[in-house]
């Protein structure tokens, strides 16, 4: 089978198509293929802290390396368990808050545009103008429903509110970003589920409270909090005590693992849909393309001793790019045009340090490829 010709959008050579190259660009959308929640395989461990958080009421902390799937987790939750979707989403998904160096406490429940406030003048000036409410505020005020929104007179705040209350799945993407203080006073209010807005305060009405028992909220509106971390720093213990906690691990490979885990490979074949054939002692250049991208990413995971080594989402999009380009039945690794795009891909998606890149591939200056990449070639394993 020859293999088919593989284009190139970009040619670097300093010429301007004559065409609007642009519009022949491949459509950028991996909605359905790298991140639906109908491809999300969660593990043994993590399902039994996902029941235990939600039999308890608590916060689940997933810890984990960046790209293992700890984020996405929040999405298969809200999508298997049909939690209500906002109009313009096409599935359920969480309402999501990514934390940053400067995040306070304050930012998971609202921003208020102080600047722009002090700016204004007239009815423009009214405070309701600058305050835009974050996931968790949000999801509180969907606990309620529109008849206490109402009530608090913040229904021009939130766009959508449902007539009837609604319970949410909120994610706190990378909680270990925050100042040491924060997650502490994230958690007191995410146990009161109440917050209060003082940018509202008025003379005889005092300040505005937003909680969970007002209106028709009750406790079963309260919203799911699923928290992760990168481990960039310690968390507080007192913030540890009150979570449910879960590491997520890479999972294991299919070779090693006899007791029903989820494996590389299990997730590979949901989420692209193909099939990995297990190929024992056979030259690494003779494998099926498939196979022979586990075990590179096992090669640099376990043996290469890589800076960075490479992630499962990274994986998934490594292998997406070879789907796209090779099809669902992709040409030997023996083409060399197959092993040039295998090597030259797998460069740029799994090697993300200088030097590691530099041991990946070198040619020395009769061409001849060395380095980490065709070492793993020349192998039988």
């Amino acid at each position: 089978m020859t293999p088919p010709s593989l284009p190139l959008y970009y040619t670097g050579e300093g010429q301007q198509s004559v065409e609007q190259q642009w519009r022949k660009l491949p459509d950028i959308d991996h909605t359905e293929e790298l991140t639906h929640p109908e491809g999300y395989l969660a593990s043994p461990g993590l399902v039994a802290a996902v029941n235990v958080a939600l039999e308890l009421g608590m916060p689940l902390l997933l810890t984990g390396e960046p790209g293992c799937g700890k984020s996405q987790l929040a999405y298969s939750l809200a999508w298997e368990l049909g939690f209500p979707k906002a109009p313009q989403d096409p599935w359920p998904k969480p309402l999501s808050f990514t934390v940053k160096s400067d995040t306070l406490s304050r930012d998971l429940f609202y921003n208020f545009d102080t600047l722009g406030r002090f700016r204004a003048t007239g009815n423009s000036a009214d405070a309701h103008y600058y305050l835009r409410f974050e996931a968790l505020g949000l999801a509180i005020l969907r606990s309620l429903g529109a008849d206490a929104v109402e009530q608090l007179g913040l229904q021009d705040c939130v766009e959508g509110a449902p007539k009837e209350p609604q319970r949410s799945v909120v994610l706190i993407d990378e909680i270990d970003k925050a100042p040491r203080e924060v997650p502490n006073d994230i958690l007191n209010e995410i146990e009161r589920m109440s917050f209060e807005i003082p940018e509202l305060f008025k003379p005889k009405q005092g300040r505005v409270t937003v909680a969970l028992n007002r209106g028709k909220g009750q406790a079963q509106f309260r919203p799911v909090v699923v928290i992760t971390s990168n481990r960039e720093r310690e968390l507080p213990e007192a913030f540890l005590r009150r979570c449910v906690y879960y590491h997520v691990d890479i999972p294991p490979f299919r070779s090693n693992a006899n007791d029903g885990r989820v494996t590389i490979e299990d997730i590979i074949e949901k989420r692209l849909k193909i099939t990995i054939l297990t190929v024992d002692k056979k030259p690494n250049r003779e494998k099926p393309v498939w196979s022979a991208g586990v075990s590179v990413f096992r090669f640099l995971r376990e043996e290469a001793r890589l800076l960075k080594p490479p992630s499962t989402a990274e994986l998934l999009n490594w292998l997406l790019l070879l789907q796209k380009r090779l099809g669902n039945s992709p040409p030997s690794l023996q083409h060399e045009a197959t092993w040039s795009l295998f090597r030259d891909s797998a460069l740029v998606t799994l090697f993300k340090h200088k030097e590691d890149q530099e041991r990946a591939y070198k040619e020395d200056q009769e061409r001849r490829a060395t380095g980490l990449l065709s070492d793993w070639l020349a192998r039988t394993a």
